[in-house]
């Protein structure tokens, strides 16, 4: 599937100017199974290479970032449940 941006917003802290983070909007959808996915994922500070900003990253690579995020947050873990009678 392949995952389009369909909106890419940057926080902004009024008081000092800076950015604190990005949200990123993304949508997918299969033509042939009619899935879609659609996502809003937060980029922080934090997620961006080391000594990087808002103002210095690429916006490419905060799209990535975000896609990236999207794919980890909806990847299925094997998960252990114990049931209890």
């Amino acid at each position: 599937m392949d995952i389009q941006v369909n909106g890419l917003d940057y926080k902004v802290n009024l008081q000092d100017g800076t950015i604190d983070s990005a949200k990123v909007g993304l949508y997918g959808r299969d033509e042939t199974s009619g899935d879609y996915v659609n996502a809003e994922i937060k980029v922080e500070k934090s997620d961006l290479a080391e000594g990087a900003t808002f103002l210095t990253a690429n916006p490419a690579d905060v799209v990535t970032i975000a896609k990236k995020k999207l794919a980890a947050d909806t990847a299925v873990k094997d998960t252990t449940t114990t049931q209890t009678h």
